[in-house]
This record gives C-alpha cells, structure tokens and sequence, in this order.
C-alpha cells in the first residue's frame, strides 16, 4: 500500500499563477525575472498557509530551470523536480526554529563561498526565519549584504515584527495577504471535483469560513472532511468534525435577543453544552454574525464584504430590519467582552450565560433622529410658558392638549377631579400617610424603583391591595408594568407592610394631586406650600415628557422666591 499523498502537499502551487490570491507578489517576481533584476534576498511575510513557502519553491524553479531563468518553470526538467520534491542539492530548505545558533548561520556562512553542484544558483530557503537568535542574524549580516552571485536568499515569516531592522533593510520584503474566502472556496470545489468527492455548497462554505483566509487549513480541513464523509460529504458531517454550531442556531440566538427572551437565550445555550460543542468558537462564531448584521444593516445584502450564502443574506436583512444599528453595535461590545472574559474563565458556559442574559435584557435606545424630535417639542412648549427657569409652572392662562382648550389644575380642582376617579377621592390622610412610608422603604432598598413609583399615585390602599396609578402611556407605567419590577415591587410591600399585599399598576387620566403632600411637615421644616409648589412642578406635562424622553428622574427643584 502506497503512502497517501494529502490534499495541501497534492495540490501545492507549482507556477506562479496557481498562488491565489497574491497576484501582487506573483506579478513583481515574474516582472523581475524578466527584466534580469532579481535580488539576492526576498522576505516573504504573512499569516500561515497563504502561499509563503511555495512561493520560494516556485521562484527557486524560476531561477535554476533548465529553460529559465523564466517566468513559468517547466516543472519537466531534472532541476525543477527536484525542487519540487525537496532533494536538490543547490536548493536548501532550512528551518528557522530548529536552526536558531550562531554555529548553523556560522555553518551556511562558509557553504555559500561555493558554487552550487549543477544549478544556476545555490538558493537557501529559511522558513521561520525570526525564530533565529540575535547572535544568529548579527553574523548573517555581512554575508546578507553583500552574498556571491551565485547565492540566493529567500526568507519566510509569519512574525516579521520580531526581524531585526538591519535584516529587513537588506532584504526585499513581500507582504502575503489572506486569501479571500470565494478564492478558497473556488479552489475545493475545483479539487473536490477532481477528486469525485460530492460536497454541498454550503457544507464547502463552513470549511472555509473556518480556514480564516488560509488555504493550507482550507485544505487541511478538506482532507479531514472526506475522512469523516467519505465520497458524499454532508453539512451534517462538518458540523460534528468541525465541532461548530449550525448557522440556525446563531440566528435562533440573535433572534430571542432582540425579542428579549432571556430563557429562551439560556436554553439555546444550554442545548449547545449539551450537544458538546466548544463554546468559545459558537462566541466567535456569534459575534462574526452580529457583524454581518451590522454589515447589512450599513450597506444590504450586495456588500463586497459579507462572505455568505444567498439565503443566508435574506435571513440577515429580515433580522437586520427590526433593529437599529445603535443596538447592534451596543449587542457587539457586550458580547465582544464576553468573548475576552471566556478566553480566562474556568466557566465558559456561566459567562456566556450571562452574557446573553445582559444581551437580551439591554434596553432599546431612541433613534437620534426621535430624540431631537422631542426636543424640539419640548423647546416649543417652554417657549409657549411651560416653565419658568427655576422649574415652577409660569402662566395662568389655557394651554391646549388635542386641540381642546383645558384650565391649568389649581389643588382645590384636582381634588375635584380626582374624586371621579374610582377609589381615588376616597383615600384618607391615613392611607396617603402610608403611602409616603412605603415610599421611604422603597428608596431605601431599591433607588431606581422608588424614581419610578414616586410617578404615581395611590388609588387605593388597605390590608388586602395596593393599587398604583399612573399617567396612561408614561414611562413608568410601562416600566413598573413589567412582569419582574411588578414582582419586586409586590416583594418590598409584603416586607414593608409584613403580610401579603396585592400590587396592581392602573392607567389614569389624572397628574398626581396635591392632596398626597397634605401631610404633617418633615423634620426639614418644608412648607406645605413650598412642597406643593414643587409637586406641581414635578407634575407639569412639560417635566413629565422631558422624563420620559431621557429616561431619567428629577433630582431636585428649586423654588421660586415669591411663589
């Protein structure tokens, strides 16, 4: 039995036009041929896989052809097969890791004095090449400078960061780029048809995705996959060889973060541990999905930068439409950080939980656009009289709301009007004072949610229910109606009250009413005018909207001396 020759060494590119993807080195080199201007030393940098070391074999093959020098090695010639097989004696291929003395580079010093056995030229081909010490590249200087003309140097790297200076300004230096993915997927499809393999697309598109632009572990990878599949490889097969999520999943998961369903977002998650699948990669891949989202979102489904399939890109725009791209861009940072976190973490599945949870729970921001809308509006009032600068209501004249003319509240009207609303005139002294001591326990265990329940108003209050009401269509109303803030509010009355207390959270047409400040004075010696001053203040619609636009609460309010 013969001894099985792997895609990546088959297939290595043996001509210059069969490196993909680095056309702008290829073409320099066959210019350079040409016109007799080839330098004695070549740096060759870049990520791994991409063509580094094959483009040194192919040059070496240009170099000492029997026809050449030429553009186009024979790859028939004695020369150029032996190149090709890694056994001439003129074309040395030397590894930079296991080669890093002095002594070696001290050794190669004294070889390049003679001429090369039968080749045009003695061509050394050092991969690696930064792995060399100091000492090392200090004695190579010289001989680099200014080597015998029979002498070639082509060096290799992945780190050229690490190259001292003085070597990189003796050397020519090409930059190797990664591979675009429709270059590497053209390329297995063309070899899975050579080799009668039957591959789907999408199945060959996952395997080049997962190469990150390099065609070695494209190939690599490709290899592997006909192992697993044999001649009919399925998008089954390279999910479980791959140990990567289904795109499904990743668009399941983007889905119920938008629609903020955290269970549903840890039951995703726990099915992926379940399943065995390596939860940094899913990260990865998730966040490659969220930045197609933001690719779609920025230039649709015809950008030059979005490497997926068709249908993929219809699925993108369908999620890509109910978002904005400000959210996206928050949803990106938190699971970018997420991503870092996993990296050092012994509990990878809790962070990605957690990670998700906060996705799914973040709050959606207004369009700019809305916002300055607001704004304006909120300007336009102002100047009409909605406040004076000191925050206290100006004017006693009519102010129109829906085009119907209404008298600005005095206190003795809203007790009026309050009392027509169920249960609300009915409300004695006791029960307010209870409410403004529910409101301290409140501020005491919970700030945030104190900001929204002072908003409201007591509708009613015994033993048995707690009934809150609130401007219809307010911010806090929507806040405190939420099924989890509802609960924790219920949680502190029932400490509060100590017995089970009934919440409820009802829409009203009413503002707040000054009969809820008709208390005793606190100890700060306030006035109940100057408090009811400061609740009107509080309550006017002005204040109420520029709450609700920004999504914040009043500190505190001055009044007016006079008022």
């Amino acid at each position: 039995m013969g001894s099985y020759l792997v895609i990546a060494r088959k297939w290595r590119p043996q001509v210059f036009e069969e490196l993909a993807g680095q056309e702008h080195v290829t073409r320099t080199l066959q210019n350079a041929i040409a016109a007799e201007r080839l330098a004695h030393a070549f740096l060759f940098a870049g990520p791994r896989g991409v063509g580094k070391t094959s483009a040194a074999r192919i040059l070496a093959k240009a170099a000492n052809c029997l026809q050449g020098p030429t553009q186009t090695p024979c790859n028939q010639c004695e020369s150029c097969k032996e190149i090709a097989d890694g056994n001439s004696i003129d074309v040395l291929e030397i590894d930079g890791a296991s080669n890093t003395g002095v002594d070696n580079v001290r050794e190669l010093r004294e070889n390049v004095r003679y001429l090369p056995s039968k080749s045009r030229y003695k061509i050394y081909i050092i991969d690696e090449v930064h792995m060399l010490s100091t000492s090392a590249f200090n004695a190579l200087l010289k001989t680099l400078e200014e080597p015998p003309p029979h002498v070639l140097f082509i060096f290799a790297t992945t780190e050229p960061h690490k190259i001292p200076l003085t070597i990189l300004s003796r050397c020519q230096r090409f930059d190797f780029r990664r591979i675009p993915l429709t270059m590497i997927f053209e390329r297995l499809r063309e070899i899975t048809v050579a080799e009668g393999v039957t591959i789907d697309g999408d199945a060959l598109m996952l395997i080049c995705r997962e190469a990150e632009g390099s065609m070695r572990d494209a190939q690599s990878l490709l290899d592997q996959a006909i192992s697993y599949g044999g001649v009919e490889v399925k998008r089954e097969d390279i999910l479980t060889l791959l140990g990567i999520a289904d795109r499904k999943i990743l668009f399941d998961l983007s889905a119920a973060i938008f629609r903020k369903d955290a269970k549903g977002c840890l039951s995703l998650v726990d099915e992926l541990y379940k399943l065995g699948y390596d939860l940094g990669q899913f990260c990865k891949d998730f966040l490659n999905h969220v930045r197609n989202l933001l690719v779609v979102k920025l230039e649709g489904g015809e950008s030059p930068v979005l490497h997926v399939p068709e249908h993929e890109v219809r699925d993108l725009m369908d999620q890509a439409g109910g978002i904005s791209f400000e959210d996206l861009h928050r949803l990106f940072q938190i699971l970018l950080r997420g991503e870092e976190l996993m990296a050092r973490t012994p509990f990878p599945k809790v962070v990605l939980e957690m990670t998700v949870v906060e996705m799914a729970r973040l709050d959606s921001l207004l369009p700019v656009e809305e916002i300055l809308s607001r704004v304006e509006h909120l300007e336009h009032t102002l100047s009409r009289g909605g406040l004076s600068a000191e925050g206290v209501p100006v004017g006693s004249g009519q102010e129109k709301t829906g085009g119907e003319e209404r008298s600005k509240r005095m206190p003795e009207e809203d007790v009026n009007e309050t009392s027509s609303e169920p249960g609300r005139g009915e409300l004695g002294e006791e029960a307010l004072r209870q409410w403004e001591e529910f409101l301290t326990f409140v501020r005491g265990e919970n700030p945030i949610l104190a900001s929204f329940l002072i908003q409201g108003s007591p509708v009613r209050l015994d033993d048995a229910c707690l009934e809150i009401g609130f401007a219809k269509g307010s911010f806090a109303f929507d806040r405190v109606s939420e099924h989890d803030t509802l609960q924790s509010v219920q949680e502190i009355a029932r400490r509060h009250f100590k017995q089970e207390v009934q919440v409820k959270v009802t829409p009203t047409n009413f503002l707040k009413d000054a009969k809820t400040e008709s208390k005793p004075s606190p100890p700060d010696g306030g006035t109940d005018l100057m408090r009811h001053l400061k609740k009107e203040a509080l309550d006017n619609p002005v204040v109420q909207e520029a709450v609700e636009i920004f999504q914040g609460r009043v500190v505190e309010v001055k009044v007016k001396k006079g008022s």
